[in-house]
């Protein structure tokens, strides 16, 4: 047996994972909302979550590529996403960057509003919270947690 061989001592488990996890870097170009929205749908599927969950993924993957370097020629943006049988899920997208940061609470200077920028608030009032990393040098990571039920009870 060669050296960099180990033997297991005990069975494989079947059991399935306590969680999925998927990641994927994928080219800056608007068909990739779709697809990156149907994705994540099916990863969230029976946890009562999945429209939340896909709406969300869609607004962040939109948002990068209008509002970043993701969105030019040769753009691309990443997605991750984390989906335990109980908890929190989480979505990150990270962008290439831009010049200024995202805002969850898009605002004009007079405090109403803005007349865009209601993505991100919405998914402000979806997510049980949400964190943002970054600088419009080097890109944004803007992470999203979903509460879930247990997938059994579904």
């Amino acid at each position: 047996m060669p050296s960099s061989m180990v033997l297991l001592e005990e069975e494989p488990s079947t059991s399935p994972p306590t969680r999925m996890v998927w990641q994927a870097t994928l080219p800056g170009d608007a068909r990739q909302v779709g697809a990156a929205r149907r994705i994540v749908e099916a990863l969230f599927a029976g946890t009562g979550r999945e429209d939340d969950a896909g709406l969300i993924a869609s607004e962040l993957v939109t948002n990068a590529l209008r509002h970043s370097r993701s969105g030019l020629a040769d753009g691309w943006f990443d997605i991750q996403v984390l989906v335990p049988d109980l908890g929190e899920a989480l979505i990150v997208v990270t962008d290439l960057g831009c010049e200024g940061r995202p805002s969850f609470d898009a605002r004009e200077s007079d405090g109403e509003p803005a007349e865009g920028g209601m993505g991100l608030r919405i998914v402000r009032d979806l997510a049980e919270r949400f964190e943002y990393h970054g600088t419009p040098g080097h890109g944004h990571r803007i992470g999203v947690y979903l509460g879930l039920r247990t997938r059994a009870a579904e």
